[in-house]
């Protein structure tokens, strides 16, 4: 077999650029005592790469960005913001390595201020960091096809004590192609472990063996039915063993069009997935709906709520084909429109415990000649279903075993110029902490900006925003506002 020397040299793209911004607000450290004004200046030099060959693809945008306040330079601060993947093709058609790296600034609690712009500090906010490194051998015959993989995720906090923790899987499959009929047989093991915490927990073990047996009456149809078996320690730490069955379906009519519809009983109960997407010439449309276990390091990688990329690159994919092009006029449409890369702050939570997490969000983007709309909604609950014995957690939220949030995003732009535009943006976010006390927090971001492109490579841009923060417990922090404008430009070298 062919190794990884004789891969290709992969064709390189490197795109530096650089945003200066500079911002007055009245607020500057949202829910941390009486509110100080101060002049905030953001130098965020950022870098992307992306290479392409026929046995390696990578990517990378490191955008990390310096932050400094004028009267309150004891609080200067770097933040960072890194997404990075990478999948080698190690021996051709045989083995694999997908690698991926994430740098997030994450807030540690829903309940708490979560500012929707980094020159407005706040507590609750801190910088995680997750690396995902996957080895597997993959297979595909005429008749059988098989899949072994190993994938282990590291994740930290840059505040002590937070805590870290590791999860490394081992899975498996090994099916037919799908005619009119196949099966598929598959396994999951799945070891979480934590450590450098205040309070050391035990380990959080899975398993799981599944069949699926396929029936596809016609290209357009594809019906599944699954039996298997489960078993984890998630609830007091003691492994406990349950049956696994359920349906599902998945329908194709067009390449714009899809929809998926699954359902299993699980040691959890009724775990369910609803998926629907459509797009247009000039629209896309996004729907789902799911039920299922979850953890942090599963709810970093996910994205937050109004993908806005990936919305408006479904968009454009009609009138687009090619990937790399479509990719390029996604990016200048955004960076020239002052378009948000997602609608609304990520929901994910700093925490070591599993939770049973039930969700639905609905997402779209319409794209016209001079003006363009993304819109986000969404509504969430978590129930923790891994408390110890003991109920010694060692989480900022130890207390909260059930938590709801709901909100909404929206981005509309208009052009009033073909080299100037305005836009505005704006998220609410409702949190709720059900049991054991209720306690409600909100959360409100408002944005208008204008744009405009200077020449071919530099945007200028100037605006308002406004952050707001209530919650009916003063205990957590005093309801504040953050009333803010700016100035700055882009520039791509």
């Amino acid at each position: 077999m062919p190794i990884a020397a004789n891969v290709p040299a992969a064709n390189w793209i490197v795109r530096p650029e650089i945003t200066l911004r500079e911002t007055y607000t009245d607020n500057a450290f949202i829910g941390q005592g009486t509110p100080r004004s101060d002049w905030v200046t953001e130098v965020t030099p950022a870098i992307k790469i992306d290479g392409r060959s026929p046995r390696l693809n990578a990517s990378l945008n490191y955008a990390p960005s310096a932050i400094f306040y004028a009267r309150n330079n004891e609080l200067d601060d770097v933040i960072n913001n890194l997404d990075a993947s990478g999948k080698l093709e190690a021996v051709e058609k045989f083995f694999f390595v997908d690698a991926a790296a994430r740098i997030n600034q994450t807030f540690v609690t829903p309940l708490a201020p979560q500012p929707g712009e980094i020159a407005i500090a706040s507590a609750n906010r801190v910088e995680t960091r997750t690396f995902a490194l996957s080895p597997y051998i993959r297979h595909e015959g005429s008749n059988l096809a098989y899949e072994l993989r190993n994938a282990t995720t590291w994740t930290d906090a840059a505040r002590a004590n937070l805590g870290k923790f590791r999860t490394d899987t081992w899975k498996g499959e090994i099916g037919s192609p799908v005619r009119r009929f196949g099966w598929v047989l598959e396994f999951d093991h799945t070891d979480i472990s934590y450590y450098d915490s205040l309070i050391e927990r035990p380990e959080d073990k899975a398993r799981l063996y599944r069949g699926r047996l396929y029936w596809q009456p016609d290209p357009a149809w594809r019906l599944w039915a699954s039996a298997g078996s489960e078993e984890n320690n998630y609830v007091l730490q003691q492994m406990q063993q349950s049956d696994i069955y359920g349906a599902g379906l998945a329908w194709r009519p067009s390449a714009r069009t899809s929809a998926d519809i699954e359902y299993e009983n699980r040691f959890f109960g009724p775990s369910r997935l609803v998926r629907f997407n459509h797009r247009t010439p000039l629209s896309a449309w996004n729907l789902r709906y799911s039920r299922n276990t979850s953890t942090y390091q599963q709810e970093v990688l996910r994205l937050p709520p109004g993908n806005a990329t990936a919305l408006l690159d479904a968009a454009f994919a009609t009138r687009i084909t090619d990937q790399e092009q479509r990719r390029g006029v996604v990016e200048q449409f955004m960076s020239t429109r002052g378009t948000p890369a997602f609608l609304a702050n990520s929901l994910a939570f700093y925490t070591q415990r599993v939770y049973l997490r039930e969700g639905i969000d609905a997402s779209a983007a319409l794209i016209g000649k001079r003006n363009s709309i993304t819109f986000t909604a969404f509504a969430e609950e978590n129930s923790d279903i891994s408390a110890d014995v003991l109920g010694l957690l060692p989480d900022p939220i130890q207390l909260a075993s059930k938590l709801k949030q709901r909100g909404f995003g929206a981005s509309v732009q208009h052009s009033l110029t073909p080299t100037t535009s305005i836009v505005a943006t704006g998220s609410r976010v409702f949190s709720r902490q059900e049991q054991p006390a209720q306690v409600e927090s909100r959360n409100e971001y408002f944005n208008l900006t204008l744009n405009h492109t200077a020449s071919p490579k530099t945007t200028l841009f100037t605006g308002v925003s406004v952050t707001r923060f209530h919650s009916e417990d003063p205990l957590i922090t005093p309801n504040q506002d953050a009333n803010s404008a700016f100035i700055g430009l882009n520039h791509r070298f």
